[in-house]
């Protein structure tokens, strides 16, 4: 039987509370820089009509300071909510079925066994905290379902007590791999990003570790606009000819339009022997299109050409995914879009043991 790993998955505890942060309201401050930049639509609480004027941010983004004072606050049923000349409005960042804003392991069990998933990779994203002890914890628990993910103080990941936070989430906590997030750079204002030699101390200890890197890398200061996202891979090319050794994984993946057009600095990218790519579509596709996404096939046959079957690998983005599609439809449209043009052992591959040699799982069936 095959194993299918899950590569992008969350568990969290109540997003009210800090998490892991200084505190909550430095929390906050993260969510709503998320909700900030999201695709899905801000809505109107009284009557959920769609609001298109921008009122988390004041157009900038290059700061802390750019996020407005509008009482954001974590609600209820995955929303995400927040005030503004007195109207109450909402962004709804989970499924409806979230009621209590959290997603604790034994949650994500009952999921995954639904679903047909066997393992899951616990992405330690900022908007959720920072888990690495609430991650040790269930991978303690439940050592052959959950693999951890650690996290950095993206800003600070220079200093001396990040570096053995880091050191510790791995050899003492069992995490497997680091997550990354560059808007989280925000905090010192983009002042330096990640390839700057200020953070060698950095990626020296990551490459002792000998562990991956899950990259979170958007366009800043803005992620929809497309030439902030090839500035950023432009960077990340240059990172990468410095510290080849690195091994890493691009989450979230490539839009097919940006496929479609293939700058040279993307072409270049997909080429990087070190580098997975992560296949995550539904979670933002089943917004606008209906199961099983037919029209992805190009871009599936795309990243199939350029990376091969041994570099790429599924995630879905539990558990928000599930505003727009179910978990096992996040699975299964892989198999039925590749039906006919990719062979069964690359899917198996994609599926699961890629992502499960990167992370040195050790199990390659169950």
């Amino acid at each position: 039987m095959t194993l299918v790993v899950d590569s992008h998955v969350h568990i969290f505890p109540p997003l009210a509370e800090a998490s892991g942060f200084v505190s909550e309201g430095e929390h906050r401050q993260f969510l709503q820089l998320y909700m900030a930049t999201h695709g899905e639509p801000v809505r109107r609480l009284r009557d959920h009509s769609v609001v298109q004027r921008q009122t988390l941010h004041d157009g900038q983004l290059n700061s802390p300071e750019s996020l407005c004072d509008v009482d954001f606050r974590v609600g209820r049923f995955g929303r995400f909510e927040w005030t503004v000349d007195e109207e109450d409005l909402y962004l709804q960042y989970f499924p409806p079925s979230l009621q209590p804003m959290a997603s604790p392991p034994e949650f994500m069990l009952q999921q995954m066994a639904r679903a047909g998933v066997d393992r899951a990779v616990l992405q330690n994203a900022r908007p959720y905290g920072r888990l690495n002890t609430y991650f040790a914890e269930a991978v303690r628990a439940y050592p052959h379902k959950f693999i951890g993910l650690a996290d950095v103080d993206e800003s600070n990941a220079h200093h001396v007590q990040e570096i053995d936070t880091l050191h510790h989430a791995v050899r003492e906590l069992g995490m497997r791999g680091l997550y990354y997030a560059n808007r989280a750079l925000i905090r010192s204002s983009y002042a330096r990003m990640f390839d700057d030699p200020l953070f060698d101390p950095l990626w020296e200890e990551v490459r002792g570790l000998g562990i991956p890197v899950f990259w979170e890398i958007v366009g800043v200061p803005d992620p929809a606009n497309e030439q902030d996202l090839l500035r950023e891979i432009d960077r990340f090319n240059r990172f990468s000819r410095r510290w080849p050794t690195i091994r890493g994984v691009w989450t979230h993946g490539f839009s097919p339009e940006l496929l479609a057009r293939m700058p040279g600095s993307l072409a270049e990218l997909l080429g990087l022997e070190q580098l997975s790519i992560e296949i995550l579509y539904p979670i933002y596709w089943a917004r606008t299109h209906d199961y099983p996404f037919p029209e992805l096939r190009t871009a599936l046959e795309t990243l199939y050409r350029h990376v091969g079957g041994e570099r790429l690998i599924w995630g879905s983005d539990m558990p928000n995914v599930e505003r727009n599609c179910t978990y096992r439809q996040s699975l299964e449209y892989l198999r039925v879009v590749t039906s006919g043009w990719l062979n069964a052992a690359d899917v198996d591959r994609i599926l699961g043991q890629n992502v499960a040699r990167l992370l040195d799982d050790g199990v390659d069936s169950v």
